[in-house]
């Protein structure tokens, strides 16, 4: 038997023993959206009067004197934890290290004599568990080292720096007194705990719990609120909307809100659908919901069959009549889902219903202009979130004030243009794109990424029906149809001789293409120059459609002979520049 029990972070943090991951739980795979849900909650709670955060049920399970197991909470303890890593900083820029030293006594256990940590208060899940032991303890620099140990941590790092580094730009708006509340904030909020004792019980219930996710509460609400109104077909009709959401309902709920109403806090995400309800009654919110998470199973899954129905069913006839326009959306969609991006999902949706709503689904110039948007959101994100990695949150107001504006609109292309050049405002610098672009390197984990931006580069100004199909998100088909060639092979021929500085560069991108299998496997590992005289002769009609290699091959074949470095380092600026002032240029 067990008793849940009403308790605080703070106490949590002050526990005698450590916490650890049991090994059977899943990995630490919270993102952007979840850390950007929880400062938003944080702040709300920070300004009310008195009310602190619930973050849900938190299941512990006792696995000796010394250490607890942790069999439901994992996301949001180790996401606090890296939190409070970034208030640390931001206090210790502030000049208060006493602040510093009592928020790094919440992260790892302290030694009161000497202030050296004598372990972290959480052994993290073996996803993350190097770098966010070494980004908790007290003597962490800010850097986040590529290896610890002889261990390679570079996955690591890519899962939890961009949650650090938003939480970092989030406190660092913060002064001395307003950290303080917000801190406040974060120990107040408080959880139902549970502990119990056996193993078999905990992971009884560790699989009950995450089956079901604690997410569906807001769901749940909703559905018995939808019951309660006798709305015609809400069991068919709610288990629809769950199907289209894909396991991510909240984040349904949250967009279908923003699409209509703009702006919401997750945490008035209820309330505000009720009242959305009573406005529009039970009836049409259900029916518009499910619109709404058809078009979302569509960014998901994107696929052209499934883009031209959704917009015939949406009688847009001006675009599912034509293939090249429905395709041409569909590669967008498709990149946004590569990319791992939602967020435009509500703002389209909205764009989507304001051009049905003022008749331009049936002008050319109207769909034009949808079309020209899709693009635009493409290009900013990659840009932005893929190339620069920014924190997806600088046009969360932009995209929820524009779905306001798009409901309330008359004039469709007015509003369009309008988001447009504010996410061209909102653009990343060149130069810091370029710094980015010109590190890109070869990995089996980057191919589809090095894919698409191949794909981008041939098929740039090309209407659907033209061009040759090098990224295909189903992967399978990806590393069947084009393979990543080297242009200095990475284990050139014996007589081949190559500077140890050229060597450490040969997975840049300047020294990739992307070609067929057949003619990476015929390319073999000659050297650049009898590449050259191959793909110039016997190899010609494999490239003849791929027009960024001929224009490598016009471009860099004098070159060829002395690839070096230098001649890498060249064509990888140059591919930046073009990529920037080109082929992700938004129109």
């Amino acid at each position: 038997m067990f008793s849940p029990i009403k308790t605080r972070i703070e106490d949590i943090l002050n526990a005698p023993a450590q916490f650890i991951i049991p090994i059977y739980q899943r990995e630490y795979n919270w993102g952007k959206e979840e850390a950007l849900d929880l400062i938003d909650d944080l702040k709300d709670y920070q300004a009310s009067d008195g009310e602190k955060l619930f973050l849900g049920n938190m299941i512990f399970g006792k696995s000796n004197d010394s250490q607890t197991s942790v069999i439901d909470g994992q996301q949001r303890l180790t996401t606090i934890l890296l939190l409070l890593a970034a208030c640390k900083k931001r206090a210790a820029d502030l000049g208060a290290p006493e602040l510093a030293q009592m928020i790094q006594t919440k992260m790892t256990f302290v030694d009161s004599a000497t202030g050296e940590t004598k372990g972290n208060r959480l052994i993290a899940s073996e996803s993350v568990r190097e770098t966010f032991e070494c980004i908790t303890k007290n003597s962490w620099d800010g850097k986040f080292l590529p290896v610890i140990g002889k261990k390679q941590v570079k996955r690591q790092i890519n899962r939890i720096r961009p949650i650090y580094d938003f939480f970092l730009a989030e406190v660092s708006q913060l002064n001395k007194e307003s950290l303080g509340r917000f801190l406040r904030a974060v120990y107040d909020a408080f959880v139902i705990r549970i502990d119990i004792e056996s193993e078999i019980d905990a992971l009884s219930i560790f699989e009950r719990t995450n089956a079901r996710g604690m997410e569906l509460a807001i769901s749940d609400l909703l559905k018995n609120y939808l019951f309660q109104q006798k709305v015609d077909g809400i069991e068919d009709r709610w288990a629809q909307i769950l199907d289209n959401s894909g396991g991510t309902i909240l984040r349904v709920l949250k967009y279908f809100y923003v699409a209509k109403k703009g702006p919401v806090r997750k945490s008035q995400l209820y309330r505000k659908l009720k009242g959305y309800a009573a406005e529009v009654t039970a009836q049409n919110l259900t029916q518009e919901l499910l619109a709404f998470s058809e078009f979302y199973r569509l960014a998901k899954t994107a696929d052209d069959k499934s883009t031209q129905t959704f917009f015939e069913n949406r009688k847009c006839a001006e675009i599912y009549s034509y293939k090249d326009r429905y395709q041409k959306i569909n590669l967008n969609l498709q990149a946004l889902k590569e990319f791992g991006i939602t967020q435009f999902c509500p703002t389209a949706y909205a764009a989507i219903e304001c051009l049905t709503k003022t008749g331009g689904a049936v002008k050319l110039a109207d769909t034009k202009t949808l079309i020209r948007l899709f693009d635009s959101f493409e290009k900013y994100h990659f840009i932005n979130n893929v190339m620069c990695e920014r924190v997806g949150n600088e046009v969360e107001e932009l995209y929820a004030e524009t779905s306001l504006t798009y409901s309330q609109s008359n004039n469709f292309t007015q509003t369009t243009d309008k988001l447009i050049n504010e996410l061209k405002k909102k653009l990343a610098s060149e130069e810091e794109f370029i710094s980015k672009f010109i590190e890109l390197a070869y990995s089996m984990e980057d191919l589809p990424t090095l894919c698409y931006i191949f794909d981008r580069f041939n098929n740039h100004g090309l209407d659907p029906g033209q061009r040759v199909t090098i990224y295909d998100p189903d992967r399978k088909l990806l590393r069947r149809n084009h393979s990543i060639e080297h242009f200095l092979p990475q284990k050139p021929e014996a007589a081949l001789k190559v500077k140890d500085e050229t060597l450490e560069v040969i997975d840049n991108i300047g020294n990739l293409l992307a070609v067929s299998f057949r003619t990476n496997s015929r390319l073999g590992n000659a050297s650049p120059a009898k590449k050259i005289e191959r793909l110039k002769g016997e190899l010609a009609k494999d490239v003849q459609n791929l027009s960024y290699v001929k224009e490598f091959i016009e471009k860099y074949a004098v070159d060829a002979a002395a690839w070096d470095k230098k001649k890498i380092d060249k064509r990888a600026r140059e591919m930046a520049e073009n990529a920037y002032r080109a082929v992700w240029k938004i129109a």
